[in-house]
């Protein structure tokens, strides 16, 4: 199994970024991991993601999905999906767009996961608060699971099992 984390950092997420970055760092440590690839992004992926949480080296999301193709990879995006509704459902909600200008960040997670046969979204924010807001939309892309214990444990066995699988808000 090969796994593509791609993590939101900065801002609303930042009181989570040691817990997430401890649990990135467990599975790149992982044995029974093939590899792991781990990026970084701020409130929706516009296209580009990065090496680092500190935005350097961006990687465009066409190339990444290139590299990470077959059923042996699964996508798990980790954020809060908190951000102003324009950043996921305008264009040019981002001003780092380059020859991506045009495409809503929505569409961008679209595509992230309809690439791979399995993918799931771990949020931090407790599941009353999934809707109403951003949350919502991007719940309807993924199958989403809280950042908990519990919550790692379904998206785990939906990933490698394609069980546990949660309905879209």
């Amino acid at each position: 199994v090969r796994f593509l984390l791609v993590m939101d950092v900065g801002g609303s997420m930042e009181p989570y970024a040691h817990l997430v970055s401890r649990l990135f760092t467990a599975a790149s440590k992982a044995t029974h991991f093939r590899e792991v690839k781990t990026y970084y992004f701020h409130n929706c992926v516009y296209g580009h993601v990065y090496e680092d949480e500190k935005f350097h080296n961006a990687v465009r999301v066409r190339d990444l999905l290139a590299q990470c193709s077959g059923p042996q990879w699964k996508l798990v995006m980790v954020g809060d999906a908190l951000m102003a509704p324009y950043e996921l459902m305008q264009a040019g909600g981002s001003l780092d767009l380059e020859d991506d200008r045009g495409t809503e960040g929505i569409v961008w997670l679209h595509r992230m996961q309809q690439h791979f046969e399995r993918s799931s979204w771990l949020n931090p924010e407790p599941e009353k608060y999934w809707t109403g807001n951003t949350i919502e939309y991007v719940h309807r892309v993924f199958d989403m699971y809280p950042l908990t214990i519990h919550g790692l444990g379904e998206a785990v066995t939906h990933l490698t099992k394609g069980r546990g699988a949660r309905r879209a808000a």
